[in-house]
Protein backbone atom coordinates (compact mmCIF):
# COMPACT_ATOMS: atom_id res chain seq x y z
CA UNK A 1 0.00 0.00 0.00
CA UNK A 2 1.54 3.05 -0.98
CA UNK A 3 1.62 6.43 1.13
CA UNK A 4 -1.15 9.32 -0.35
CA UNK A 5 0.44 12.82 -1.49
CA UNK A 6 -0.69 15.42 0.70
CA UNK A 7 -0.91 18.51 -0.62
CA UNK A 8 -2.55 20.33 2.47
CA UNK A 9 -3.32 19.22 5.93
CA UNK A 10 -6.31 16.86 6.00
CA UNK A 11 -8.81 16.37 8.19
CA UNK A 12 -8.78 14.44 11.56
CA UNK A 13 -11.07 11.33 10.16
CA UNK A 14 -7.76 10.46 7.99
CA UNK A 15 -5.79 7.91 9.99
CA UNK A 16 -3.29 7.45 7.78
CA UNK A 17 -2.23 11.11 8.18
CA UNK A 18 -3.24 11.30 11.92
CA UNK A 19 -3.11 9.49 15.17
CA UNK A 20 -5.13 9.83 18.33
CA UNK A 21 -2.89 10.37 20.89
CA UNK A 22 -5.83 10.84 23.46
CA UNK A 23 -9.31 11.16 24.34
CA UNK A 24 -11.54 11.34 27.76
CA UNK A 25 -14.77 11.05 25.36
CA UNK A 26 -15.32 14.86 25.36
CA UNK A 27 -12.07 15.93 23.58
CA UNK A 28 -9.71 14.21 21.38
CA UNK A 29 -6.43 15.43 20.96
CA UNK A 30 -4.68 14.11 17.32
CA UNK A 31 -1.20 14.10 16.42
CA UNK A 32 0.46 14.29 12.97
CA UNK A 33 2.38 10.54 12.10
CA UNK A 34 4.82 12.22 10.40
CA UNK A 35 5.65 15.43 11.95
CA UNK A 36 8.05 16.76 8.76
CA UNK A 37 5.22 16.38 6.70
CA UNK A 38 3.00 18.18 9.14
CA UNK A 39 5.37 21.22 9.03
CA UNK A 40 6.01 21.42 5.48
CA UNK A 41 1.76 21.79 5.06
CA UNK A 42 1.77 24.39 7.70
CA UNK A 43 4.38 26.53 5.57
CA UNK A 44 2.63 25.84 2.51
CA UNK A 45 -0.48 26.88 3.92
CA UNK A 46 1.14 30.01 5.72
CA UNK A 47 2.25 31.23 2.12
CA UNK A 48 -0.46 30.56 0.70
CA UNK A 49 -2.46 32.91 3.01
CA UNK A 50 0.14 35.72 3.35
CA UNK A 51 -0.25 35.62 -0.61
CA UNK A 52 -3.41 36.36 -0.73
CA UNK A 53 -3.47 38.89 1.97
CA UNK A 54 -0.67 40.84 0.01
CA UNK A 55 -3.16 40.70 -3.06
CA UNK A 56 -6.14 41.70 -1.01
CA UNK A 57 -4.23 44.55 0.62
CA UNK A 58 -2.60 46.10 -3.05
CA UNK A 59 -6.67 46.09 -4.46
CA UNK A 60 -7.14 47.98 -1.29
CA UNK A 61 -4.96 50.76 -1.57
CA UNK A 62 -5.98 51.65 -5.27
Amino acid sequence: MSKPTYTSIPPTTDSVYWMLKSSDGKTSIYVPRDRDLDRQLKIKFQAEVAARTSIKRKKDHR
